[in-house]
């Protein structure tokens, strides 16, 4: 989490700026309302001028933070460079950009998916947004007892 290099008490914005250097494109966020896109955190996909970050519009306000924030440790697995990672904690093998496995979307609160890669990848990513969101501005005077009891 250090070597995102964030204030010591970050926003989105802040986040989401380290975010989109690493990652190498514009960042834009888009709340979605009555799809199918409650079974699942988030929707992230590259457009050909910017990465689009796709959350239901129907969820508390902590939880659709949590989504962001989830979809963008997601780029930061996948963008990371190489000496972030280490023998203990390997970045997850990413699948081929044309394989059926490319666009993973694993269900809502589950780590259940086609293969260990992706699961492997979830929890790392959930465990990275857990981490900021006890750090970000917004948020870090509660708790996730607070929002999930």
């Amino acid at each position: 989490m250090q070597r995102l290099e964030l204030p010591p008490q970050p926003s989105l914005d802040d986040l989401s700026h380290v975010v989109e250097g690493l990652y190498g494109r514009p960042l834009r966020f888009k709340e979605i309302s009555g799809t199918g896109l409650q079974l699942t955190t988030g929707v992230v996909f590259d457009a050909p001028t910017f990465t689009g970050v796709m959350v239901p519009a129907e969820d508390s306000a902590y939880y659709s933070l949590l989504s962001r924030v989830h979809e963008l440790c997601h780029l930061v697995v996948r963008s990371a460079p190489e000496a972030w990672f280490s023998a203990e904690l390997s970045r997850p093998r990413q699948p081929e950009q044309h394989s059926r496995l490319f666009l993973r979307i694993c269900p809502r609160n589950s780590n259940e998916a086609v293969d260990a890669e992706t699961v492997r990848e979830e929890v790392l990513v959930e465990d990275m947004a857990r981490a900021l969101m006890r750090r970000l501005g917004a948020f870090q005077d509660s708790t996730e007892e607070d929002h999930f009891a």
